[in-house]
Order: structure tokens, then C-alpha cells, then sequence
């Protein structure tokens, strides 16, 4: 499957209507979007709304996300349906697997951890709007479904899983609170800062990096008594995108690898387990025998803002969030960095070249 067409800018969602006109839409969404932005979708898509669900359920946990596409298509037809996902990162991972139809009780854990790269699937049209400038999951080939009965975190992922539709409208973003709005551009800046350390890395996927780092240290401190500011949504909408970009071509990291036990552990959103971690993997990169030239990359990217691990663990705890010390000598933490190392987003980590190895 190609990567999706992608609508940006104040406005962009009022493009549905010129989408899948064949089709009628159910959408799923979160409750917080404003009055205003639901009548712009509702007359979008001229009377074409099958159904309207809100989404409550937290990040997908495979029972619920199972028995919800289940119901789903109960209620779904193939030629004459397409599913609008509209919210942060855990609707659009649900929306990704929702919009497969499955063809018995196990499909779902068929296709779990195994690249989907069969076109033959049954599925519908997925659009997806984002509403918090983070995660980048209206285009990247990924979604993240837990297993918090077994501590367990799984992905859904291939060419197959990417969207068909992705919809950057800041104007969605407007009703954020600090406290969302904060934790998405840090999940983005943790994107942003994996791909210039990721083994994957390329020119290409590195100078996208630097300006979205750049643009989210400058802009995200602004946003904090502004958040109706349309212009500064802009700024981090774009910033949000461009991660998920880079992100969708290099994929994660180390830091990545660390948050998904702090997630299973305590449910904690993406961006405050990211944010927990990312000092402490700038400084094991330092530490780190790692090509010269990605330091000199990092330093492009924030330098202006921090100039060693430590004073981004001091900016990061100004906004709010829990930090492990990027200098603390931990035992237990560096027995754990040694285990997840050896994972699939830890090996892209391009600073365990650690001492020649």
C-alpha cells in the first residue's frame, strides 16, 4: 500500500468532503473536541455518518480492541464504508486494527508482532485526524496494542497498516489542555531525537529531525498561556507531522524500548515515559563510542536550548513531567538498559557501539 495522502493546514478537515464520496463514514473519536470543529466534520460529510462512536478506552488493550472489532463489524459493509479515526495516538492504533475486518476470533493475535503485507486483507478506507500534535500515527505503518492482563506490549505494523488518509488540522488541536498538548510534543520530540541517534538514520530522515526538534523546544514553552493560539498549533502540528515522518522511515530507539515497561508498569501516557528516559539515553550516547557526526547532528538540533543532558532533565521537569537523572549511577537501571538493548528499537540505538562493541 502507498503511505497516505496527506491534507495540512487551519481548515484541512473540511476536505472530507470531497473524500470517498461513494462511502459512508463511521467515526470514531474522542469526546473533547470542541462543538465548533464536529458541526465542520458533520457538514463535511453531508448526512454520509453511519455511526459515531466515542472513544473511552485508554490506550487498546487486546481483549477490548478484539471484542470492539468484532462489534464493529457487525455493523460494517466493505463496498460502502470507510472509518474516520479522530483524537491522539490510542485512537488511531484502535482505528488501524479496527478498520480490518477479521475473518475468525484469533485474527487479531495472527497479526500481532508479523509484518502485514498482505493487500488481499478485507478492510475499509481509514482516515485519520489528529487532535494532539505528538504521536505522528496518522502517518506511520504502526500501532501499539497492550496486554496489561500479561504485561505485555505488541505491534501491529507493515506497509499494509498505513492509513489511506491523514488530516493535520491545528484547529482540532485548540481544545488540548496544557497537560496533553505537553505530553504530545515531547512524545514528538522523543521521535525526532531516535531517528538522529538510530542506526537507520539518513541525511534525509536527520535534517527533518533537527528542524522538528528545533521547532518543538522553541515553540512548546510558548503554547503554555497560549493555548488558543492558532499560529503556535500550526507550529507544533507541523513539528508533530514531520516526526511521524521520520519516525515511519527510521523507526524508534532506546528510549522507546525503556518506555514500554513504564507504560505496562503504570499505565503512564507515551510522552511521560518517554520523557522519563530521554536524558538519561542522551548521556549513554555521549558515553558512547557513536559516530562522531551524530553528536554533531544532536547538537544542530537542540544545542540552542540545552547544552548537556542534564539541563534538558531540568527543562523537562519544568513542564511537568517525572525524570530519571541523566548522571544517576544505578545499578538495577543499567542491568535493565543492558536487556532492553538487545531488543528490536533498542538495537537501532546507535550508541552501543559502546567501546567498540
Amino acid at each position: 500500500m502507498s503511505k497516505p495522502s496527506i491534507y495540512f493546514g487551519a481548515g484541512s478537515i473540511l476536505e472530507l468532503g470531497n473524500l470517498y464520496p461513494d462511502r459512508r463514514f463511521h467515526i470514531l473519536r474522542i469526546p473533547e473536541i470542541s462543538s465548533e470543529e464536529l458541526k465542520k466534520i458533520r457538514s463535511s460529510l453531508q448526512g454520509r455518518i453511519i455511526s459515531e462512536t466515542i472513544y473511552q478506552k485508554g490506550m487498546p488493550d487486546i481483549a477490548s480492541i478484539q471484542e470492539f472489532q468484532d462489534d464493529f463489524w457487525s455493523r460494517s459493509d466493505l463496498e460502502k464504508s470507510a472509518l474516520l479515526g479522530i483524537g491522539g495516538g490510542s485512537i488511531m492504533d484502535a482505528a488501524k486494527v479496527l478498520h480490518y475486518k477479521p475473518d475468525g476470533l484469533a485474527w487479531l493475535g495472527a497479526h500481532l508482532d508479523v509484518s502485514v503485507e498482505d493487500e488481499s486483507l478485507s478492510k475499509i478506507p481509514l482516515l485519520l485526524a489528529s487532535t494532539t500534535a505528538g504521536t505522528g500515527s496518522e502517518v506511520a505503518p504502526t500501532a501499539t496494542i497492550w496486554d496489561f492482563a500479561k504485561q505485555r506490549k505488541h505491534s501491529f505494523f507493515g506497509p499494509e497498516v498505513f492509513a489511506n488518509v491523514a488530516i493535520i488540522d491545528p484547529c482540532l488541536c485548540l481544545g488540548a489542555p496544557w497537560a496533553i498538548s505537553c505530553d504530545s510534543a515531547v512524545d514528538a520530540l522523543s521521535h525526532a531525537l531516535e531517528a538522529i541517534w538510530n542506526g537507520n538514520r539518513s541525511e534525509e530522515t536527520t535534517n527533518l529531525a533537527i528542524f522538528t526538534a528545533k521547532k518543538i523546544c522553541h515553540y512548546l514553552p510558548l503554547i503554555r498561556d497560549n493555548l488558543s493560539n492558532l499560529e503556535l498549533r500550526e507550529q507544533l502540528s507541523e513539528a508533530a507531522l514531520s516526526a511521524g515522518l521520520v519516525m515511519a522511515k527510521t523507526q524508534t530507539a532506546l528510549v522507546h524500548a525503556l518506555s514500554y515497561s513504564e507504560t505496562i508498569r503504570s499505565q503512564k501516557s507515551h510522552g511521560q515515559s518517554c520523557a522519563y528516559w530521554l536524558p538519561y539515553v542522551w548521556q549513554l550516547l555521549i558515553e558512547s563510542d557513536c559516530d562522531p557526526a551524530i553528536l554533531s547532528d544532536l547538537d544542530h538540533a537542540i544545542g540552542q536550548f540545552f547544552s548537556a543532558p542534564i539541563e534538558m532533565h531540568q527543562w523537562l521537569l519544568a513542564l511537568g513531567f517525572l525524570v530519571y537523572p541523566p548522571l544517576e549511577c544505578d545499578k538495577a537501571v543499567e542491568e535493565w538498559v543492558d536487556t532492553v538493548r538487545l531488543s528490536a528499537r533498542g538495537k537501532n540505538f546507535a550508541g552501543f557501539r559502546i567501546n567498540g562493541e
